[in-house]
């Protein structure tokens, strides 16, 4: 009988350790896994799709301006024009555009994220921000790295792309 109980505990513990090592990796994952992830779910875009290499994120088959350029621009004309803030633009209105052009700066290239400036928002999510100039313009992405999502997380249109 002991044997038989022996042998029942090793089986289930040769089968519980690849789980356990899968887990394990899974939590400690903040680096965006390498690879091409899909729109899900996007009506205006289903086609699009972004890719992974290294620490680079280039997207595909999006019109990034379209979503988000205006809503970053009014943000920086409102937060200007409040007396209450200290915060004045300090470029030319075309230097304003060029720097606010996101197809730019994810599409027509791939954009570096910072592994350094991210953080950990969940058990298995991760943010990553790419911006550029005073952090103004650009995107913030959530990794799950359990479910191998990115998703754009921007308060007018969250965007989820799956890693197939």
């Amino acid at each position: 009988m002991k044997r038989k109980t022996l042998i029942i505990i090793g089986i289930i513990v040769i089968i519980a350790i690849p789980f356990a090592i899968n887990f394990i990796l899974k939590i400690n994952s903040a680096k965006i896994v390498n690879g091409t992830y899909y729109a899900v779910d996007c009506e205006e875009y289903p086609d699009a799709y972004a890719v992974v290499k290294g620490e680079t994120i280039q997207f595909y088959n999006i019109d990034l301006n379209a979503i988000y350029r205006e809503e970053q621009l009014n943000g920086v004309y409102k937060a200007h024009n409040n007396e209450n803030l200290s915060f004045k633009i300090d470029v030319t209105e075309e230097e304003l555009l060029e720097l606010s052009d996101l197809n730019d700066m994810f599409v027509n290239n791939p954009c570096e994220y910072d592994l350094g400036k991210g953080w950990k928002d969940g058990t298995f999510v991760y943010v990553f921000r790419c911006v550029r100039y005073k952090d103004w313009f650009g995107l913030y992405f959530l990794y799950d790295s359990w479910n191998r999502t990115l998703k754009i997380n921007n308060s007018q249109l969250q965007i989820t792309f799956k890693k197939k």
